[in-house]
């Protein structure tokens, strides 16, 4: 993510409020589409509407990557304004090119509550892909953008709220939770967009003090541990758990105290998902 200002226009003859909704209705067309990400602030500075933002990646601003919805609100920009808008990057350390989803063994979706990058991560390590260079249609990325804001939401919850935070991390852990569905359907449509196992991340908090390795997929019931050496197992995306048949990976418990909530996220029959089974589109017929 890179900052950058936005310098819309001078005021001219139209009310204050107007020019700052054309605004602000561009800006949330790029954050939809992912070019943008993270919070925006409108200001008048000397007579003119500027927006600091952050840019998804290099070239993000530009009208190329724009959906029809974005094209149409750069048209409005432009007619209010008599102009259309300057961005200057404000960041000295910004990447020249960026993350693709090429040449990476597989993807996976993951966000948390403290991150405003795109959450299509690379299974190699190197940087999360920005949302608008993925080969998908703007309402698969409005989706996406959906589903992190409602992650990020959840996450908060989770971790700041006593009164329902089980069910907020319930809805993180479990494969058959609302939000795990949907999070997994937009992994099949990336799967499908770039030919790339794309995998879905389960938070697992509370884990086992024994058995914890033994564990079997949520999703299936098989057995889903990888053979992850210790050296490198403190990499993220060095996965303890890995089901190329549900398309689900996770990590070892953090706490052992969790008593009875141990079992949230764990395999019983009676809880198996069709999903699990249409896991991978070669699954899918």
């Amino acid at each position: 993510m890179n900052l950058a200002n936005v310098i819309f226009g001078a005021r001219h003859r139209k009310e204050a409020t107007e020019l700052e909704d054309v605004a602000d209705s561009y800006l949330a067309s790029l954050l939809h589409a992912g070019q943008i990400c993270g919070e925006y602030f409108l200001t008048w500075t000397r007579g003119r509407l500027n927006a600091h933002v952050l840019l998804a990646g290099p070239g993000a601003s530009e009208p190329r990557h724009h959906s029809k919805y974005g094209k149409q609100e750069l048209r409005k920009v432009s007619d209010a304004f008599g102009r259309k808008p300057a961005w200057t990057l404000l960041d000295d350390n910004a990447p020249k090119r960026s993350s693709s989803w090429r040449s990476t063994p597989f993807l996976y979706l993951f966000t948390h509550a403290f991150d405003w990058a795109s959450p299509v991560c690379r299974g190699d390590g190197k940087p999360p892909i920005p949302v608008f260079m993925l080969p998908m249609s703007f309402e698969h990325k409005q989706s996406l953008y959906f589903w992190q804001r409602s992650y990020y939401h959840h996450d908060h919850v989770w971790l700041c709220s006593g009164a329902v935070e089980i069910g907020a991390y319930r809805q993180m852990a479990d494969p058959n939770s609302d939000l795990a569905e949907h999070g997994r359907e937009l992994c099949r449509e990336i799967e499908t967009a770039t030919g790339l196992p794309t995998f879905y991340y389960l938070t697992r908090y509370w884990g086992r003090p024994k058995g914890e390795d033994k564990r079997r997929c949520p999703g299936c019931g098989a057995e889903w541990r990888t053979d992850t050496q210790p050296e490198i197992s403190g990499r993220f995306w060095h996965f303890d758990f890995k089901c190329d048949r549900c398309r689900l990976v996770s990590h070892f418990g953090v706490s052992t105290d969790g008593g009875r909530h141990v079992r949230i996220g764990e395999f019983t029959a009676r809880t198996r998902s069709s999903a699990s089974v249409e896991g991978s589109p070669e699954n899918r017929g």
